[in-house]
């Protein structure tokens, strides 16, 4: 039986652990292709540099086939995929993400973030994991590694492996089954995780991750169904991994899906889908 799942939307209000610094400022550290960063004062745009430093509000704009990767001081790194609009808030640990896709990694202890996009938001725990914004207003998660939770406004909240996704609804009040997908066959199509000079700080976690799937495959304890993790469930960017593009859902159709019961294990083993690769 495949597992299907939301990505998870919370609110601004939503509020960080204690003692988690704050994610207002990075510094550019790659630039790849077409990378502005637009002043929220002037609205101007100019190219990003290396070891310019992005402040909130200012925004960053990604074109085709463009990506960059920022630095914080607490060694929090961001990356940012094609054809995206990105900022950070000028208090707390907020990314908003206005479009298109972002890689966002964590020291362990630093207390995750909060991700706002479109009508959704969530607070997010977990070292490396991706987001993706959808285009009905609402975003999805994917975790890479280790362990995340996923927390919506009202206090519904999941929990995910590496290799599971979850979407939320853009109205944050619904969360689906959570989804298990190819983590390999994610990974390398990514150019979040593969498209920069150097590898992330939790790649041998992602490694690992990625063996253990496998080792689950090769058992027979996982079937990889060769069908898109996302079938129906909205839109995923190219610049965050290869993958066709769905259409969206109602948020009936949401509520749903999160009450199918479609998650967990069937009597054959888990299930596997993948994210929808082109040839």
């Amino acid at each position: 039986m495949k597992i299907k799942l939301l990505c998870l939307v919370a609110l601004s209000r939503i509020c960080l652990p204690l003692g988690a610094a704050p994610l207002t400022e990075s510094t550019f550290t790659e630039i790849v292709k077409d990378v502005k960063v637009i002043a929220d004062a002037s609205k101007t745009a100019t190219p990003a540099q290396t070891q310019e430093l992005l402040k909130a509000p200012d925004r960053v704009r990604t074109g085709p086939e463009s990506r960059a990767e920022l630095i914080a001081p607490d060694h929090t790194i961001t990356r940012i995929g094609a054809n995206t609009v990105f900022s950070f808030s000028d208090s707390g640990r907020t990314l908003n993400l206005e479009k298109g896709s972002l890689l966002f990694h964590t020291p362990k202890g630093m207390g995750g973030g909060t991700i706002k996009s479109g009508g959704a938001a969530a607070a997010v725990l977990g070292t490396t994991l991706i987001v993706s914004a959808t285009t009905d207003g609402g975003f999805k998660v994917i975790l890479l590694e280790g362990s995340g939770t996923v927390t919506l406004p009202n206090g519904k909240s999941v929990k995910l492996k590496a290799g599971q996704l979850v979407f939320v609804a853009p109205d944050d009040t619904v969360l689906s089954s959570v989804l298990d997908i190819n983590l390999e066959r994610l990974v390398a199509g990514s150019l979040l995780v593969n498209g920069f000079g150097h590898p992330l700080p939790s790649t041998p976690l992602i490694q690992d991750a990625m063996r253990k799937q496998h080792s689950l495959i090769a058992r027979g304890k996982a079937v990889d169904t060769g069908k898109p993790a996302e079938s129906g469930l909205g839109s995923v960017d190219h610049g965050a991994y290869q993958t066709a593009a769905h259409p969206t859902l109602s948020i009936a159709q949401y509520g749903t899906i999160a009450n199918s019961g479609t998650g967990g294990f069937g009597a054959g083993g888990r299930n596997l889908a993948t994210i929808g690769f082109k040839p």
